[in-house]
């Protein structure tokens, strides 16, 4: 199952890049995101292979994640593979000058590692899509603050 999803900023597309990529800052916008650290050496410059650990407040309970980079390119793309609850998701974020904002895509594979998370991965593809989608308005939000304050 792919979902996808695409707003648009109004903001530097640096900025935004920033907010995406930077793990301390993910919980901003992200629904639920508890944690996201590195668990491998990581270059801020090159983060491929670098790989991390999250964990994400799902329905009253904690679950916890790991990754890797898989691509990077900034400030224009950043993929992820994540494992975690019987899934695996490939995530990544598409960044593309637009005006004087940006154009955010973003992408959700999700790989069923059972019968049972298959089944689970239908029936809450639908949430899943809405989470999404807020946490994209979510970033928007925060860009878009950030980008009018004279700090920004």
């Amino acid at each position: 199952m792919k979902l996808l999803g695409s707003i648009s900023i109004d903001a530097p597309q640096e900025s935004v890049f920033d907010l995406v990529a930077d793990p301390d800052r993910r919980g901003e916008w992200a629904k639920g995101m508890i944690e996201m650290r590195y668990t491998s050496e990581f270059d801020p410059q090159n983060p491929v292979g670098a790989e991390f650990m999250q964990r994400i407040k799902e329905g009253g309970r904690e679950t916890e994640y790991s990754g890797v980079v898989t691509a990077y390119d900034r400030p224009n793309l950043l993929v992820s593979k994540i494992t975690g609850g019987g899934f695996t998701m490939d995530l990544e974020y598409r960044l593309a000058s637009s005006g004087g904002g940006v154009i955010v895509e973003n992408s959700v594979a999700l790989v069923s590692e059972s019968r049972v998370a298959k089944v689970m991965g239908v029936l809450f593809g639908w949430l899943t899509r809405q989470i999404a989608r807020k946490q994209l308005k979510r970033l928007k939000a925060i860009a878009e603050s950030e980008a009018e304050s004279p700090a920004g």
